[in-house]
């Protein structure tokens, strides 16, 4: 059995009223949208250990280890999407292991989170960035000075605004992974 670490989940920041999604321009056009919600309105968080079910996954490299990311949780709740995806050594390299550190961050930063992941509406040619609180910070799980060793997992998180309705499927984009397409939407 693989020993798997849970990454601070920071979805209890949508509590806080008034948050923002989106901030630079793209090459895909993407929504911003501004919330003035009550903390009833946004969704529950529940810091348990991700569902079995793998609903996609790829392969990735990065300083000489070799990862699996598998996404095992995406689902819609009410106006907000939220993600979640294991990373799992599967080539380490020896010694501390493998220093996830900025894997999954937009930009290399001090405090490293999985910022760097967003979702591709395909259908309505619009792009979703993690969302933002009203500080600023994503509301996604934060890295730290995470190690894995081969065979060692980590479960990540973010949440984003939610498409329209009629949307069954995004594309993920996980930095340092690529693209898994067409990821159906729970």
């Amino acid at each position: 059995m693989r020993m798997t670490r849970i990454v601070t989940v920071a979805a209890l920041a949508l509590a806080v009223a008034g948050c923002q999604f989106g901030s630079a321009a793209e090459e895909v056009p993407k929504e911003r949208v501004e919330l003035t919600s009550s903390a009833s309105e946004a969704p529950a968080a529940k810091a348990t250990a991700p569902p079995d079910k793998v609903v996609a996954g790829r392969e990735g490299a990065l300083d000489n280890h070799r990862f699996r990311v598998e996404v095992v949780q995406f689902i819609r709740r009410d106006r907000f999407v939220n993600l979640t995806f294991t990373a799992t050594v599967t080539k380490g390299n020896g010694g501390l292991g493998w220093g996830v550190h900025n894997a999954f961050s937009a930009v290399p930063q001090q405090h490293p989170t999985v910022d760097g992941v967003f979702l591709v509406d395909t259908r309505n040619a619009k792009k979703h960035l993690v969302a933002l609180d009203s500080e600023g910070a994503c509301v996604c799980s934060r890295i730290g000075s995470l190690f894995l060793k081969e065979g060692e997992s980590a479960a990540f998180s973010a949440t984003f605004a939610a498409p329209p309705a009629d949307v069954t499927s995004m594309d993920v984009h996980i930095p340092n992974v690529g693209t898994l397409a067409d990821v159906p939407l729970g």
